[in-house]
């Protein structure tokens, strides 16, 4: 994998940990780049990962898009991350 950079909000909700990606809106019409995505998420941060798009729209583990779709974008914890492959 190419260097990539992006923006991960990592979260502690309930007692569970996972990671949220902030992903362009068409990368969740892609099937392949989705799964791609959480596979890389979880390996990357070893947690359970979903997406979200830049202007709405989510995709992942039942229980965090329903959570996620409760919060506003804005009240995550956002960082960079980059990742040298």
């Amino acid at each position: 994998m190419p260097k990539a950079d992006g923006k991960v909000a990592l979260v502690r909700e309930q007692g569970q940990d996972f990671a949220v990606l902030l992903v362009k809106d068409q990368v969740l019409n892609s099937p392949q780049t989705r799964e791609d995505l959480l596979m890389f998420g979880q390996g990357q941060f070893g947690v359970r990962t979903a997406l979200i798009g830049e202007h709405g729209g989510t995709w992942g583990p039942t229980d965090i898009v329903d959570w996620l779709n409760s919060v506003a974008p804005e009240q995550l914890p956002w960082r960079e991350f980059t990742v040298d492959n």
